[in-house]
């Protein structure tokens, strides 16, 4: 995440998905980054009662100072294998002011999909090289990872 005096200009989300689901997104979608764009982020979800609903969000989610912001779409999304494992790259464009409070966090209304959240995997870089304190907190069995200035 790229933060500078309190306005975060971009965040940089990269996953790795198991072993399991990476030999799925290959032999369903290979190493066609379109593809596996589609298979991420389906039109429509299968959700967690049994019904179906146009697709919300990209399992991706940005509270600033108490305010979700909405319809985030990734740009710049790339996707390659390495030692077959699926990794994939977006950026979020923010370009918003801070006042008191930033969170990001994962979350698959869907339950299909779970995500391993370590605080140490995230990042904040500051223009004058001082690291941010980040802190780790769970909401609904959803962790979120707040940044502390």
């Amino acid at each position: 995440m790229d933060d500078n005096n309190h306005f975060v200009s971009q965040i940089n989300v990269e996953w790795e998905l198991d072993a399991m689901s990476s030999s799925l997104f290959l032999e369903c979608g290979g190493s066609n980054t379109a593809e596996i764009w589609n298979l991420l982020f389906p039109k429509t979800q299968l959700l967690a009662n049994g019904g179906q609903a146009d697709r919300t969000g990209y399992y991706t989610f940005v509270e600033i100072d108490g305010r979700v912001i909405d319809d985030l779409i990734p740009a710049d999304f790339r996707a390659d294998f390495v030692d077959g494992i699926l990794r994939c790259r977006f950026t979020l464009n923010i370009n918003q002011n801070v006042n008191n409070s930033f969170r990001i966090w994962f979350n698959d209304p869907t339950t299909y999909n779970d995500f391993d959240v370590q605080l140490e995997n995230f990042q904040v870089i500051d223009p004058n090289g001082i690291p941010l304190s980040l802190r780790q907190q769970i909401e609904n069995y959803i962790f979120k990872i707040s940044l502390l200035w």
